[in-house]
């Protein structure tokens, strides 16, 4: 039997916003004590459907199942977490092939489908290792394996993840597998987590947890993402960065190359980041010997279907189906612009996506524009590839940098028709026309100069207005002026004419 540390019960529940990402737990607990059944004060409540004859989690320095299989030891947290949540155990002992314990997310409080869940059901090498969704309703259950996952060995960190559609599992830190939820017919939006175990040997406690945590799912963002493939990962992880779209394996990676999982169509997109709809997507060819891929924008993170728009260069036949594609509800793919491309290895294929407008570059040189039916409006940005034989040495994307408007260089028309007309013996009342510019006039320059036959003008007045009232003059002396409009940009327009007035004598 293995021994555990005694350590003090723990448990946090904090109420958190939806778009908060804490690296702290919200339920904890290292099962200290002896208890049977696990309660907790209440921190637990038991999952009824998978034991017909009423098998229940106890703890003993450790949790583990109360009675041998076909009873499983069920629970659920009572702490509140949000929508997309995590749960993680520590594995204890596993004696046999024939014991599992496991992490559980989603788990229904309620309702017809209460007690339903996903679960990473763990066991040792050549035990039964599966990703499964749990469908109950209080009395029975039936378990729908969606994945195979890895052999665990006790000590291992399991933390199963549940966010948006997808559903993934990392082991000691390692993303172990991956699954999108998007095409099942039964989806699991909510719930909260738990844990499962069982043991059809002797021994209740070789299947036992060491301790348990929850909390909200990781999240991140930013405007920018690129990669270039160093390490070797399968499925393609890169700090929690991708996800598959709805009916895909996804990419793996090996040897500084991105592939494909499967011999078909892969697809996958970064959830890394949350890029404008005005976004692009690129990428750097790896070997192109055969197959086909290139880079993906607009895909809906939260869509059960497929979405969004791809490049797609066929290495097998440049001319026969390499274009831009729209993806379809389906699954299938449908040519919107076809054209021959240059499939060459170490060249980059960019996808850039402004509106409506889809434009395709090679090398940073822009091959032709598309506009597109709507469809699509905003989403991330990613990759696809058919066959593992069409592989990236990189990628990047995010948002589409906007062309910064040209320099504003054209000054102002002149004022038109000034006029000066002397309303005493200290002021000359002035009115114009206005100027026009290319992009807004901002102000008038008012210039003065004494005498009828004068040139030595200086500036008097700045003015928004098409008037001026220039007072404190001399009596009876003859003024000139003249007037020039300005814009944002300090750009000076022409001169007004001259006008001149002598103030009154008086």
């Amino acid at each position: 039997m293995t021994k555990f540390a005694t350590l003090a019960f723990v448990l946090i529940a904090l109420v958190l916003t939806p778009a908060t990402a804490s690296a702290q737990p919200m339920a904890t607990s290292s099962f200290a004590g002896a208890e049977d059944p696990l309660s907790e004060n209440g921190a637990w409540a038991p999952l009824t459907s998978l034991s017909p004859n009423g098998g229940r989690f106890q703890k003993n320095n450790g949790a583990f199942p109360d009675q041998l299989a076909p009873n499983h030891a069920g629970a659920r947290t009572t702490a509140v977490l949000p929508a997309d949540h995590y749960s993680e155990i520590v594995v204890g002992n596993l004696g046999t092939t024939s014991s599992n314990v496991g992490p559980t997310v989603r788990v229904q409080t309620a309702g017809a489908a209460i007690d339903s869940h996903y679960l990473w059901w763990a066991s040792l090498a050549n035990g039964l290792n599966n990703l499964y969704r749990i469908d109950a309703n209080g009395t029975s259950y039936r378990a729908d394996p969606l994945m195979a996952t890895s052999p665990v060995t006790p000590g291992d960190r399991l933390r199963l993840i549940a966010r948006g559609p997808v559903i993934y599992g990392i082991k000691n830190g390692v993303r172990d597998f991956i699954y999108n939820t998007g095409p099942d017919a039964t989806k699991l939006a909510a719930g909260t987590s738990g844990m499962l175990a069982a043991t059809a040997e002797t021994t209740l406690q070789d299947a036992t947890i060491a301790s348990w945590s929850a909390g909200a799912a990781p999240s991140s963002s930013g405007t920018h993402d690129s990669s270039i493939f160093v390490g070797a990962e399968d499925p393609l992880d890169e700090g929690d960065r991708w996800y598959p779209l709805p009916g895909y394996s996804g990419f793996k990676k090996t040897g500084g190359l991105a592939m494909g999982k499967q011999f078909g169509h892969n697809a996958t997109a970064a959830w890394s980041i949350a890029p404008p709809a005005t976004q692009y997507s690129e990428v750097t060819l790896g070997t192109v010997a055969s197959g086909g891929g290139g880079p993906l924008v607009r895909v809906d993170r939260n869509a059960s279907v497929q979405t969004g728009w791809m490049l797609f260069l066929w290495a097998d036949n440049p001319a026969g189906g390499s274009g831009i594609y729209k993806l379809n509800a389906d699954g299938s793919f449908t040519l919107v612009r076809s054209f021959i491309p240059l499939i060459v290895s170490g060249d980059k294929w960019r996808l850039a996506a402004n509106g409506n407008t889809l434009e395709v570059f090679r090398n940073g040189v822009s091959q032709f524009t598309f506009t597109t039916d709507g469809s699509y409006p905003s989403g991330d940005v990613g990759m696809e590839a058919l066959s593992a034989a069409f592989t990236f040495v990189a990628w990047e994307g995010g948002a589409l940098a906007v062309p910064a408007a040209p320099p504003d260089t054209q000054p102002p028309t002149a004022p038109g028709a000034l006029t000066a007309v002397a309303t005493s013996g200290s002021q000359i009342d002035l009115m114009w026309m206005a100027a026009t510019d290319d992009v807004g006039v901002t102000g008038y320059l008012v210039e003065r100069c004494q005498g009828a036959g004068c040139s030595s003008f200086a500036q008097v007045a700045a003015v928004n207005g098409t008037s001026f009232n220039d007072t404190g003059l001399a009596a009876n002396t003859s003024y000139s002026y003249r007037v020039r409009a300005t814009d944002a940009a300090g750009n000076l327009g022409p001169y007004s004419n001259v006008a001149s007035a002598t103030t009154l004598p008086f």
